[in-house]
């Protein structure tokens, strides 16, 4: 490594560029700038200009002779002492106004960071001064599709740098400094969309243009905004400390189930039916969410009393949350996002699950973790009633229990029709906190469908036979059938067919062969009817049976008897 390896000039649109911009935006104007681990102080002009007196320190001597040739202040330090160095900071500033200070690609090359921050936030209590901090991303989506084929190449320089012993990620930076005392305020992170780390050239999981690198791409960039952040550029302003590890407990106590549960407080007795079920759970590792949508304060007060009324023990995993915006999507992302489970299942307040319904899930995530789990759900219908003289809506059931839901999860039929209530289902809790999968807020209707496809795609989906409860199938009454035209409905549909269509997916084993039979039985019944000399007819069995693969199974059955039709309406025609 020669010694011009970290000789980097100053220029627009840069990780310089953007902490000066910080600087100048969010710090004062006059007084002391001191530049830790400076380098060759690629900042030290633009912030002179500013009306700033700049004071390099670094450890290099090379790059602090090069900084004082162009008549700047400098102290050599070494991080490693940071008693020494904190004497050295307060000498160097003396009486003078302290301004605000920078650490520029710093933090990553030494171990003692947090305490370098901790030891700078006690020094900033003398001064109201601004933090500007940069590091490398270590989350750069590039890095992440090389690990995933077992590469992680350090470099002279980079992302990898070889002298690098912290590879920080926005997580762990924003816990460093919050555990420190600094507080942020502001952030110009620098983006690039193909770091240095993206080669050997063509790589099929980095060029962007594979089917393999466009998929992880929408992973990453669904996850969070950082797939592209070269570098992490924050401003800090100093605040009271807060106790957060900078490590993970990969054990984490935390309850199986969340339950989300949206309410209007118009079905207050059915809500009390819905939380005795849940009492009777015989796996009661769960905790419940009542999300009360844009309920009013008198109905917000009886939801709450009904939550207080519970058991201690039912009523210790409750909480009442409150929603006041969107439309009904809104309340399952604020739901999605307080929960805690290691899974979360949407049960409405209409809804009756049996004893076994959270074991159901357990069990079949003991089976498959991580999987979207899905049990069997029977339906009943029920017609309102009017609303009862304790404010309460009325409701009577006008049909038998039946099962018209499939035991088992079919993706494909899934893709043209919902055949599974949201009570039916447990979500990992991971692809919506973690992995950025969340309800579309613009959809008025078919909302759970849409996330239950964008979830099932990525974690697959486990099934049991097992019937756990009932759906209730409003008949009559307020229910999104009724508030919603079929136009929307059909606009909603139409609309989440596109967002499928548009992207690249995993499909499940034995995808292929469906595809092959389809289109060689679609090929077969257009050479049987080909004598009709019918073009409409065979374009529209060839667009049905692509948009409908479910029928295809159907259909296939009948291809004999299709097949003499078609022969006895050719000889006809003769």
């Amino acid at each position: 490594m020669t010694p011009a390896t970290y000789l980097h000039h100053y220029q627009e649109d840069s990780v310089y560029s953007n902490v000066v911009s910080l600087v100048t935006d969010f710090g004062a104007r006059e007084g002391v700038h001191i530049d830790i681990g400076c380098g060759y102080g690629a900042i030290a002009e633009p912030l002179r200009e500013l009306g700033l007196e700049y004071i390099g320190f670094d450890a290099d001597q090379a790059s602090l002779q090069n900084l004082e040739s162009r008549g700047f202040a400098v102290k050599q330090i070494d991080l490693g002492r940071l008693d020494e160095t904190i004497n050295r900071i307060e000498a160097a500033v003396g009486d003078r106004r302290l301004a605000s200070i920078s650490i520029i690609d710093t933090l990553e090359h030494i171990t003692n960071g947090p305490a370098l921050l901790a030891r700078l936030r006690d020094f900033a209590d003398q001064h109201a001064v601004l933090l500007a901090v940069s590091v490398p991303n270590g989350a750069h989506r590039d890095l992440g599709a090389k690990l995933l084929a077992g590469h992680w190449d350090y470099t002279t320089a980079g992302l990898l740098d070889h002298t690098h012993v912290i590879h920080h990620t926005d997580r762990l930076l924003t816990s460093m400094v919050r555990a420190a005392g600094w507080h942020e305020v502001a952030n110009r992170d620098f983006h690039v969309e193909s770091s240095d780390q993206a080669f050997p050239f063509a790589h099929p999981l980095l060029s962007g243009h594979t089917p393999a690198s466009r998929y992880l791409r929408r992973i990453r960039d669904d996850a969070d905004r950082f797939g592209t952040v070269n570098q992490l550029v924050r401003a800090y302003l100093p605040g009271a400390r807060q106790a957060i590890s900078l490590t993970v407990d990969p054990k984490e106590v935390r309850p199986f189930l969340s339950i989300v549960t949206r309410t209007q407080g118009k079905r207050l007795g059915n809500l009390r039916d819905l939380l005795l079920c849940l009492t009777a759970q015989t796996c009661q590792d769960f905790e419940v969410l009542i999300v009360a949508h844009k309920a009013e304060e008198a109905a917000l007060f009886a939801v709450k009393r009904i939550a207080e009324d519970l058991p201690q023990s039912a009523r210790e995993k409750v909480r009442v949350l409150q929603c006041g915006r969107g439309n009904r999507t809104a309340p399952l992302n604020d739901g999605f996002a307080a929960a805690r489970g290691h899974y979360i299942s949407i049960l409405d307040d209409d809804e009756l699950v049996f004893a076994h319904w959270v074991e159901t899930f357990k069990q079949l995530s003991e089976k498959s973790p991580g999987c979207v789990l899905r049990a069997t759900i029977a339906e009943q219908d029920i017609v309102s009633t009017g609303t009862r003289p304790d404010g309460a809506l009325g409701y009577r059931t006008t049909s038998a229990i039946t099962t018209p839901y499939p035991s088992r999860y079919d993706l494909f039929a899934h893709l043209s029709q919902n055949f599974s209530p949201t009570l039916s289902l447990a979500f990992p809790r991971v692809g919506f906190q973690e992995l950025g999968i969340h309800f579309d807020e613009s959809l008025d209707t078919a909302e759970d469908w849409d996330f239950e496809m964008r979830t099932a795609f990525v974690c697959g989906v486990e099934s049991s036979p097992q019937v756990t409860g009932i759906y209730r199938k409003w008949c009559s009454g307020e229910s999104s059938f009724a508030v919603h035209s079929k136009e929307e409905w059909l606009r909603d549909y139409n609309k989440i067919v596109a967002k499928h269509d548009s992207e690249y997916h995993i499909f499940p084993p034995g995808t292929v062969r469906l595809i092959v039979d389809q289109r060689n039985w679609i090929a077969k019944l257009e050479r049987d009817i080909v004598d009709l000399r019918r073009p409409v007819l065979l374009r529209g069995l060839r667009w049905f049976f692509t948009r409908y693969p479910r029928l295809y199974a159907v259909a296939r059955k009948s291809y004999d008897g299709l097949r003499i039709v078609a022969r006895r309406a050719a000889r006809r025609l003769g």
